[in-house]
């Protein structure tokens, strides 16, 4: 089994999930969790209601957890509360060290990065690609940065952001946020409720 660098918490629940997954709400409108895992032998699921405390079988582990009324992401470095609308989903190659990234609607993509040297991110364009272009850049009270770009992908306009997120003294977490130009709006608001919930270690 590949090394589950995330879970999920809230409803006095850990979820720990057996690689690779996704973690999907069951319904709008409910708490509930439903959690997949991919075997070799085919596809398993789970749904995990908050309250009860169900076995999970082969996918996924639940124990007593912080009594939150909502969930959040867990790393060994960082938690963000989970936005709706959004599949919580580990990589699918093992080789991959990104923690999780959240899935949603038109291709839309949201995934952390690092911790980072604060030196490495001197340059103001060091997370600007070849071929983008610089849309807006902004800093708030707090000393978050992002700086948002637009490109082209398969000769349609994609949207880009990267926050930049003081963590210690000398380091940033990095928050990354794409999706088609038109689901931008939707996409940026989504990455907003993260990078504002982002919070040390549990």
């Amino acid at each position: 089994m590949g090394h589950v660098l995330a879970r999920l918490t809230g409803f006095g629940m850990v979820l720990l999930p057996h690689w690779p997954y996704a973690f999907e709400r069951e319904r709008d409108g409910s708490d509930a969790v439903r959690v997949t895992r991919w075997t070799a032998a085919g596809v398993e699921q789970a749904v995990i209601e908050p309250g009860r405390h169900p076995g999970g079988g082969d996918v996924v582990d639940v124990a007593d957890g912080p009594d939150t009324p909502f969930w959040r992401v867990e790393t060994s470095v960082f938690r963000v509360r989970w936005p709706l609308g959004l599949t919580l989903e580990s990589p699918q190659d093992a080789s991959d060290g990104t923690p999780f990234y959240l899935q949603g609607p038109g291709q839309a993509t949201i995934f952390p990065q690092g911790p980072v040297a604060r030196a490495r991110l001197a340059d103001p364009d060091a997370l600007v690609a070849p071929g983008q272009r610089v849309l807006r850049r902004h800093t708030d009270d707090v000393g978050v940065t992002v700086v948002e770009l637009g490109y082209e992908h398969d000769g349609e306009p994609w949207w880009q952001a990267h926050w930049t997120i003081p963590y210690g003294d000398d380091q940033y977490l990095v928050m990354t946020a794409q999706s088609p130009a038109a689901e931008a709006e939707q996409t940026r608001e989504a990455a907003v409720t993260v990078v504002e919930s982002v919070d040390g270690p549990g």
